[in-house]
């Protein structure tokens, strides 16, 4: 039975015994959501439950559809709860403090303070006189399950959660402290079973199995467990009945070759075959390493029956492999043997497959292999260096996979698994390295060759990526999700769209839920339709809380502005109800984007006084004059809403000259109008297009004239910032005018490049930004040619304001002071002296 005992370690390793794992019918844990959720685990078994709450809170914002998760929450909070009414002045169930002197509440503060150090058997004992002094306080009986539960005695747990849903009801508290009970009782059920087939009684483990599986029906390794024990004790129709469930799952060619087998061994060669050519026809999440055995199996069928010709045909695609090799040699012996005169097939008994699982960057994948599953030498070292990557400790899994590797060299997932943790190490050099050697080597998986074309990708070796994502693309083992993932990297995405769709109308993704099908939508680029997938969800209760903020962004790609705004603010309202765990900035963010989603209009007037800088976006050419000062304003409008960030707005201005060290003339006789509209025509690139009408207002104005502009900006770093207290500031703004009457072309740049920080002592919405500024502008009026273009640079400082905030908006509204100093580089002296700014934007 050693080999029953690996297999039952393997599965144990897969993590699908304990009570802590995933439901079958969740996605399993994976990456930060399976770091957290155990330190979560290992703060609620210390006693830290108030570590325990914060973490298991942001496991179940992380993964919300686990149900383990959102149970150990429920747990870690009562016992956070209870312990903190250990150490306070406790109250009665009629809201009067308690007496010291109650018996039932010394008998349940003992049980509290036993509970905090983890003396569960006295807890139980004190937590059993405080229900029996007290009965009618829930909270004892409470105290009592989580009592028995940390001291393991789960069938009194059983049977005290019954009584108290017989008291008390099915409150949400007691539902879940069942959940956990019954959870353990099917743990201990599985023990059980492996002890049985150990002892080879596989009537005992086959009742474990049965009582495993009523205890935790969603644990698919409960019913597999079951089926092979049926299938040890010979019981081939109860083992047909027991495959019933799992194959529901459309995509799992598990059942369906188990199936397959009990088929055969029944007489039922048709069904089997049927049974079999449907499991190698799905294309589930399985390595070329799985297949293979898939294939292997369905040989071994083949051979079983004395179908030389079947066995061959299923081998056909195979090769390089030592078992694909000998399996061939025999079904040529059989069809020499069978060609011979007289010469009749005998069946022979096939061992039933092995169950085989193992962990994978997405989860737990279980396959079978031919026969009893094989001791695996390397399993030791790759479990640890699962273990270790899962704690993020790169150096003890490098060390690890390697040995591993060592006794297993040639194993497909161990080569993918060490380019993995070079990966997340950073090591993207040595992990192209190990990609191309497992791929020189023969590994076919076409995970790893999209792995190592990630790695170049994010190499900057584009060219090479591409080439292994095309080569992904020949791949007939290639999934359609990877597949999808591979266009949408060459930018192929209309052929990703196309491929989704097509595998959609040919119910390839049936089964898979809606939220699912919206991420893989969102691959495709099909944003539209990953939006309305997201929002059916939503409208059915099946959205996770934590794809709600995703749901916005697919609305907001699909140009569905008020959708987008509707769900950044359910963003908002979730993370007020802890369903969401946002960072400060995250939900900033997200505030900023309602803000920008709902402007319709805005304001801004402006107070200048240049060397030779002019106010971006106002419209002004180059005058060729020096220290001058103007004001003005502008009023626009969005007629059409915010365009998924692709705006057009009606504006109108006006502008006037109040200040000029030449004596030349001010005030209202310069005044100068100018309506106009301007459009932004990119979601992702800042350049707008805008057409505006000057209109002649003061004396000496000048006419008014058709203007034409073409600018562009670019930035990080300027808006506020709630994460940090300072942050690097950047941004360039370019313009070019054309006056059409006038014939005159205008141009002006600049670049800003500083730091913010943010005056939390004065007003946390109040920043400063010293910075290095380069300004340049041209003026084609201007007689002299070297004094068309003026350049100038030097230091500056910003300070700013921001204002106008509520609970679902960021603050839309600053006022800005800035002061810069320019040296001349190039053009006239307007390109040197102070430069100052005020800016009031509404």
């Amino acid at each position: 039975m050693k080999k029953t005992k690996l297999l039952f370690l393997l599965l144990m390793h897969a993590g699908m015994i304990a009570n802590v794992n995933a439901q079958e019918s969740e996605l399993p844990l994976s990456g930060p959501a399976y770091d957290i959720a155990d330190a979560a685990y290992k703060a609620y078994a210390r006693g830290d439950y108030a570590q325990a709450v914060q973490q298991a809170r942001e496991a179940v914002r992380l993964r919300p559809d686990v149900l383990r998760l959102k149970q150990l929450l429920t747990q870690a909070e009562e016992a956070q709860k209870n312990q903190g009414k250990a150490t306070s002045t406790p109250k009665a169930a009629t809201g009067k403090p308690a007496s010291a002197a109650n018996p039932a509440y010394t008998a349940a503060n003992k049980a509290y303070k036993a509970y905090a150090k983890q003396d569960y058997e006295a807890a139980v004992g004190d937590a059993q006189n405080a229900v029996r002094l007290d009965p009618a306080n829930a909270s004892y009986w409470t105290l009592l399950i989580n009592s028995q539960i940390a001291a393991q005695r789960y069938a009194e747990a059983e049977k005290t959660v019954i009584e108290a849903m017989q008291r008390f009801g099915a409150t949400a508290s007691l539902v879940s402290q069942r959940e956990v009970v019954n959870q353990n009782i099917a743990a201990q059920a599985g023990s059980a079973i492996y002890q049985a087939l150990e002892q080879q009684n596989f009537s005992k483990a086959v009742s474990s199995a049965h009582r495993a599986v009523a205890y935790a029906p969603e644990k698919r390794i409960y019913r597999l467990l079951l089926v092979h024990s049926l299938l040890s004790a010979n019981r081939l129709e109860e083992a047909e009945q027991a495959l019933e469930p799992l194959l529901k799952k459309a995509d799992d060619p598990v059942p369906l070759i188990w199936r397959g087998y009990i088929k055969q061994r029944l007489g039922q060669r048709a069904a089997a075959i049927a049974d079999f050519e449907k499991a190698l026809s799905m294309r589930s999440e399985l390595t070329t390493e799985e297949r293979v055995n898939l294939r292997l199996i369905v040989a071994d069928a083949g051979l079983s029956a004395g179908e030389s010709d079947a066995t061959l045909e299923v081998l056909q695609t195979l090769d390089g492999n030592a078992a694909v090799a000998t399996r061939k040699r025999s079904a040529a012996e059989m069809r020499l043997r069978l060609a011979r005169p007289g010469s009749v097939a005998t069946n022979k008994i096939m061992q039933p497959p092995a169950l085989r699982c193992r962990s994978a960057t997405n989860g737990e994948v279980c396959s079978l292999v031919p026969g009893a599953a094989p001791a695996d030498p390397a399993y030791a070292s790759a479990d640890a260096a699962y273990k270790a990557l899962a704690k993020r400790d790169y150096s003890l899994a490098l060390s690890k996979v390697r040995e591993a590797l060592q006794l297993s060299p040639d194993n497909p997932a161990y080569q993918l698994l060490l380019v993995d943790i070079l990966s997340r190490d950073g090591q993207l050099a040595e992990a192209e390295r190990e990609a191309t050697l497992a791929l020189d080597k023969g590994n076919r998986d076409p995970e790893l060759r999209a792995q190592r074309g990630r790695v170049r990708l994010a190499l900057y070796k584009t060219q090479l990526a591409d080439e292994d994502f095309n080569q992904v693309l020949l791949s007939n083992d290639a999934s359609l999700p990877l597949q999808i993932e591979m266009l949408s990297k060459l930018g192929r995405r209309n052929e990703a769209r196309q491929r989704f769709n097509a595998a959609s109308e040919a119910g390839a993704f049936d089964g898979m839920s809606k939220v699912e099908l919206a991420y893989l939508a969102a691959s495709a680029g099909d944003s539209l339709g990953a939006f309305t997938l997201f929002d059916l969800a939503y409208r059915d209760g099946s959205l996770p809380p934590n794809a709600i903020p995703d749901a916005g962004y697919a609305a907001l790609n699909a140009r569905r502005d008020p959708e987008a705004t509707t769900y950044f603010r359910r963003t908002v309202d979730a993370v007020d109800k802890g369903d969401i765990a946002m960072a400060p900035q995250q939900l900033f963010e997200t505030r900023r984007g309602i803000a920008d989603l709902e402007r319709s209009w805005g304001a801004v007037a402006s107070l200048n006084y240049r060397g030779s800088s002019l106010q971006p976006g106002s419209g002004i050419a180059p005058s060729g004059t020096n220290n001058t000062a103007q004001i003005g304003g502008e009023v626009y409008w969005r007629p059409f809403g915010y365009r998924s960030g692709r705006p057009i707005e009606v504006y109108a201005s006006v502008f006037e000259t109040v200040y000029s060290k030449d004596k030349a003339l001010t005030g209202a006789p310069t005044a100068q109008g100018g309506v106009g509209v301007r459009w932004k025509p990119f979601s992702e690139t800042n350049v707008i297009v805008a057409l505006q009408r000057q209109i002649k207002i003061g004396s000496a104005s000048g006419d008014g004239d058709w203007l034409a502009r073409l600018a562009y900006s670019n930035s990080f770093g300027t808006d506020l910032r709630v994460d940090k207290p300072s942050w690097w500031t950047g941004q360039i703004f370019g313009e070019v005018g054309r006056y059409i009457d006038q014939k005159q072309t205008y141009s002006i740049f600049e670049g800003q490049l500083g730091r913010s920080y943010r005056l939390d002592d004065i007003n946390p919405n109040l920043t400063i930004t010293p910075h290095f500024v380069i300004g340049s502008d041209f003026n084609s009026t201007l007689r002299v040619p070297a004094e068309k273009t003026a350049v100038g640079a030097g230091p500056g400082v910003n300070v700013r304001y921001w204002y106008r905030q509520d609970h679902y908006k960021a603050p839309q509204s600053y006022v800005d002071f800035s002061l810069q100093y320019r040296f001349k580089i190039s053009g006239d002296e307007r390109a040197q002296g102070v430069v100052l700014r005020t800016t009031f934007y509404y």
